[in-house]
């Protein structure tokens, strides 16, 4: 009896508009992250200005997201494993917008940066977007494929600072 692997079912249809739509959803939120991380980098001294913090507390604002990454990557690695991918995923982007939307009506600098804090362990999911993208690609188009999905990061970071450009002409 020969045995028939989900690798050889994905071989066997290729890439098509089911990898596609997998692709631009999994991408999106990549476009989502991008954008999130680069986003103190444009309003850091509009914060430093308006709440008159030094350099070293503007640092921090951004050094939080990052150790709140490195912990929630390993959470939502834990959550994903347990529940599926889609509901690592799901929870993990709600927790970020719902963080992401609080930070910007804090009231003050150590309500903010907790709640970058929280931002970034909403963040720390969102490895798992690559992943799950990845289960619904050939397993020898998968390197060709993940070139593909790392250019939503690159949209991310132009979509960005073209919306801070913006932002500041205004």
């Amino acid at each position: 009896m020969e045995t028939y692997t989900t690798d050889d079912a994905l071989t066997a249809m290729g890439f098509g508009k089911l990898q596609g739509l997998v692709l631009v959803y999994a991408g999106m939120g990549w476009v989502a992250e991008a954008m999130e991380v680069m986003l103190l980098s444009f309003v850091g001294p509009l914060i430093r200005e308006e709440w008159k913090i030094s350099a070293q507390d503007e640092s921090l604002l951004s050094s939080v997201v990052f150790l709140g990454m490195l912990i929630g990557a390993c959470g939502w690695g834990y959550v994903s494993d347990k529940y599926g991918r889609r509901t690592g995923l799901l929870l993990s982007t709600l927790f970020t917008t719902g963080m992401g939307f609080l930070s910007a009506l804090s009231p003050n600098y150590l309500c903010l940066m907790a709640l970058r804090f929280l931002v970034g362990v909403g963040l720390g999911g969102s490895h798992v977007y690559s992943s799950w993208f990845l289960e619904f690609v050939p397993a020898q188009n998968r390197g060709f494929w993940m070139i593909i999905f790392s250019f939503f990061w690159t949209i991310g970071t132009v979509l960005e600072a073209s919306l801070a450009w913006l932002s500041y002409q205004h």
